[in-house]
């Protein structure tokens, strides 16, 4: 159990602690989190990654038991931020902006 704890501290830690509600584009335009994310990629342009995942989404029910009720998209995009800047990981969960990360270097 511990090593399990310890994995998963690595992994958070990894993906840096900071997570900001701006960001500032290569380009100087501005993006927030709550943003669609057609608004992010014409402000910011195309991301240097880009990954997709589905996940449930769950519901709990009156009776205090969970239910999944559907599935959505959660999406990952890296953006370099610019020399002597780290990348940054946006989040976007059914094609809106959740979270933005600075990434820190390994």
């Amino acid at each position: 159990m511990r090593s399990v704890i310890a994995v998963a501290a690595a992994v958070l830690f990894s993906f840096g602690a900071d997570a900001d509600d701006t960001m500032r584009c290569r380009n100087g335009r501005i993006i927030d989190v709550g943003m669609a994310a057609a608004d992010v990629s014409s402000r910011c342009g195309d991301p240097k990654s880009r990954t997709v995942e589905t996940i449930p989404v769950q519901a709990r029910l009156p009776t205090g038991a969970v239910r999944q009720t559907g599935t959505t998209d959660l999406e990952r995009w890296i953006y370099g931020r610019g020399q002597g800047l780290s990348d940054a990981m946006l989040t976007f969960e059914g094609g809106k902006l959740v979270r933005i990360d600075l990434l820190t270097d390994p």
